[in-house]
């Protein structure tokens, strides 16, 4: 029985050891960060709406942290960049919601939600360990017609492309992004402009 106690304890431990090495490290980095940042330039980061998002505008700016940043990892601004756009699209979708309050709007179980995210008939994307809805392609308690042709069209590009695609305003939609031509019941024309951006490589 003692032995079963012992292996317990060292299951509970090393977790807690982990989470201590690594806050020791991401603090020991944020030090040295913003040590080399003017405070005006902190202060532009604390404006974003979000802890992650002040993070990945700090860290996407490799003119603002320089050495402090590029000593660390070369990649850092690179991945921060791709953070703080993430951030921005699901912003600009209207923020995003879980697979069970998806369910409640189109009324429906979290398991047919689930079904229709892999049959690419819903728009998810990975938000840490967990599959997220943008609430931009619900509209009246229904799933626009067309998002399952832009969530096919990306299918190996994956669902953030797919969603970049979807906000991104085109001169060939008259200026309108691929979600507005959706709303306004212009299927067609964005099945062209898929079947345009998925043949320049994106799938």
């Amino acid at each position: 029985m003692a032995r079963h106690a012992s292996t317990s304890v060292t299951a509970q431990e090393e977790p807690n050891s982990i989470r201590t090495a690594f806050l020791r490290r991401a603090t020991s980095a944020l030090e040295r960060i913003s040590a080399n940042v003017s405070a005006k330039d902190l202060a532009d980061a604390l404006s974003a709406p979000t802890d992650a998002g002040s993070l990945a505008q700090l860290l996407s700016r490799s003119d603002m942290v320089g050495a402090a940043i590029n000593d660390l990892d070369p990649l850092v601004p690179a991945l921060a960049r791709n953070v703080e756009h993430r951030q921005n699209l699901i912003e600009r979708a209207g923020g995003t919601m879980s697979a069970e309050d998806a369910g409640r709007i189109l009324g429906i179980s979290r398991q047919a939600v689930d079904k229709r995210r892999r049959a690419g008939t819903l728009l998810a994307v990975r938000e840490g360990s967990d599959w997220r809805y943008p609430f931009c392609q619900l509209d009246q308690g229904e799933v626009i017609a067309g998002i399952s042709d832009v969530v096919r069209g990306f299918a190996a590009a994956g669902p953030w492309i797919a969603l970049d695609f979807l906000l991104a305003p085109d001169t060939v939609l008259g200026g309108r992004t691929p979600l507005q031509a959706l709303r306004d019941g212009d299927r067609e024309a964005v099945r062209r402009l898929l079947r345009v951006e998925t043949s320049d490589g994106f799938a």
